[in-house]
């Protein structure tokens, strides 16, 4: 038999740099709204909630490498794995709510200052990409009966949604998110042109504009 290979320590580095990235980005946001002197809007605390949702699943996915997560199925001790299995679904639940809200809320900045078939198309999206992910969540609990089976395995008598289905589905979310967070990305350059016609000449420098659109297309990561 070789070696185990544990994963947990690097799942933990991963996930830990991600979340301190997004807090630094959340903190340089809060800071300027406060030094503008700019009240918080729906977009803000939204993606505070979805901070917080990311932190939570943050922990719970580190208290659960402490379970055996990140082990190979083998090496996992029997009398723990079916709590692995849970918290590794509250994990993923409170990461996905994280992914929704985040998303909604550069929606929502981008909402309030387009107008046009931008707006319509920043609206497409913030329906269907909730409706997309919602539906995952809710697969994330209910795609087998009785709910226990989730965690329990074959061992508990029940039945579950074929597992290709699920993983179909969740590829297809995946890939859809993805592509609507291209075109969120892409959408302050439209929304910024028009400005140039407003502005006097000159007045709106190359430079200064490009540094507002990457800024804007920034906030979707």
């Amino acid at each position: 038999m070789g070696a185990s290979s544990d994963f947990g320590p690097l799942l933990n580095l991963a996930i830990w740099t991600l979340a301190g990235s997004s807090t630094v980005f959340l903190g340089l946001r809060l800071l300027a709204k406060h030094r503008g002197q700019r009240v918080l809007w729906y977009d803000d605390y939204l993606l505070i909630a979805a901070w917080v949702s990311l932190i939570i699943s943050c922990i719970v996915q580190t208290v659960d490498t402490t379970f055996g997560f990140g082990k190979e199925h083998r090496d996992i001790d029997a009398s723990v794995l079916a709590t692995t299995r849970l918290v590794s679904i509250v994990a993923g639940f409170f990461l996905i709510l994280a992914a929704a809200w985040s998303k909604t809320s550069f929606a929502l900045t981008l909402l309030r200052i387009s107008e046009g078939w931008p707006k319509k198309l920043v609206l497409f999206v913030i329906w269907t990409t909730n409706i997309a992910i919602g539906v995952s969540a809710i697969t994330q609990w209910a795609q087998c009966w009785p709910l226990a089976r989730l965690w329990e395995g074959e061992g508990l008598d029940g039945q579950c949604l074929p597992l290709d289905l699920i993983n179909g589905y969740n590829m297809f979310v995946s890939g859809y998110s993805g592509l609507m967070d291209i075109s969120l990305a892409l959408l302050p350059w439209v929304i910024v042109r028009p400005f140039d016609k407003l502005a006097p000449s000159g007045s709106t420098r190359r430079k200064e504009k490009f540094g507002i659109v990457v800024a804007m297309g920034m906030a979707v990561l």
